[in-house]
């Protein structure tokens, strides 16, 4: 059974306060409109947390990139379904293909899709500094660089 870490998970709750609190500019126009404020603190919180925590679970198994994406994807994907949907009812919008499949107006849903294979391809590049030269390999692929 896998480890909870309450500290993180109430740091992505904080995360996400900030984010929706940054987007609530409406509700306080007649107050104050800077109430709306650590929308990017948030951003820079949450992605933080996420990367920390896909780190700690990339250490402990080491998997084929595609079962790996795929698994990342399919956490991820179902709630924007969800809630292009209930947004589309909500504002009485049109839901188009391009929101639910590729997401194009949640640009940080992109952002994830893309550092995930980027995190990938660092996380398994292994780098020595050896006397006079490194050592760089990933999977099989090894190269020797003299300094």
């Amino acid at each position: 059974m896998p480890i909870r870490y309450n500290n993180l998970d109430f740091l992505k709750v904080l995360a996400a306060i900030f984010i929706t609190n940054s987007h609530f500019t409406p509700l306080y126009k007649d107050i104050s409109p800077s109430l709306a404020t650590f929308g990017v603190h948030g951003n820079a919180l949450f992605f933080f947390v996420s990367g920390f925590l896909l780190m700690m679970g990339f250490e402990k198994r080491k998997e084929v990139f595609s079962n790996w994406y795929k698994k990342k994807i399919q956490r991820l994907w179902p709630s924007v379904f969800l809630w292009c949907i209930i947004s589309a009812i909500l504002w009485n919008s049109p839901i188009s293909w391009q929101n639910l499949i590729i997401a194009d107006q949640y640009w940080f849903l992109q952002c994830i899709a893309i550092y995930y294979i980027l995190f990938y391809i660092l996380g398994n590049i292994n780098i020595n500094v050896m006397g006079g030269g490194v050592k760089l390999r990933y999977k099989k692929l090894s190269l020797y660089f003299l300094l």
